[in-house]
């Protein structure tokens, strides 16, 4: 064999390891009750604890003249951004802003701050939008993550319209 066909030994050596931590990741894999001790350790977390490893938030603001004003939309979007210590992006939508946050520690998260702007928004919003405010639980890298979707969204029978006849008529149906 020639000198230049000859396979480098701290290559080979780094392939070698390579193959048999692969394999020893595989086999541990394997082994019964390991993806349960992971399972039991995020019901913990859940719904022992109810505090999870991490936190972020995706908000979206509608625009529109008989919407809250872009100076207040403005003040919002600081006010998230102070709690999720500078760690959001902000889009500029058709007819509407949106704010997605990075994933923020349990130790730099507010809850109470990010509940107040949340009353706020449901505030500003509260003659032309509904709040739907989502709470969802993912994993990201292992950790536990507290998602809150916040959206405002069109009534579905607009408060003007619940003044009509045909509206008293519906609110005096019974069902079984």
């Amino acid at each position: 064999m020639r000198e230049r066909d000859r396979v480098d030994p701290t290559t080979h050596l780094r392939r070698r390891v390579s193959t048999a931590a692969g394999r020893a990741t595989d086999i541990a894999s394997r082994v019964p009750g390991t993806g349960v001790t992971q399972h039991l350790g995020r019901l913990w977390k859940r719904h022992v604890r109810e505090r999870p490893d991490q936190y972020q938030a995706s908000i979206t603001f509608p625009t529109a003249p008989d919407r809250p004003t872009v100076g207040e939309i403005h003040s919002w979007i600081e006010d998230v951004e102070h709690i999720f210590e500078g760690r959001l992006d902000v889009y500029a939508r058709r007819g509407s802003i949106a704010v997605v946050t990075d994933h923020v520690s349990d130790d730099l998260f507010d809850e109470a701050a990010f509940d107040a702007v949340c009353e706020r928004i449901e505030d500003g919003y509260s003659g032309s939008r509904s709040i739907v405010h989502l709470r969802k639980w993912r994993l990201n890298d292992g950790d536990l993550v507290r998602a809150h979707v916040i959206v405002p969204v069109k009534p579905l029978f607009p408060d003007d319209e619940a003044d009509g006849p045909a509206a008293r008529a519906t609110s005096e149906i019974e069902a079984d």
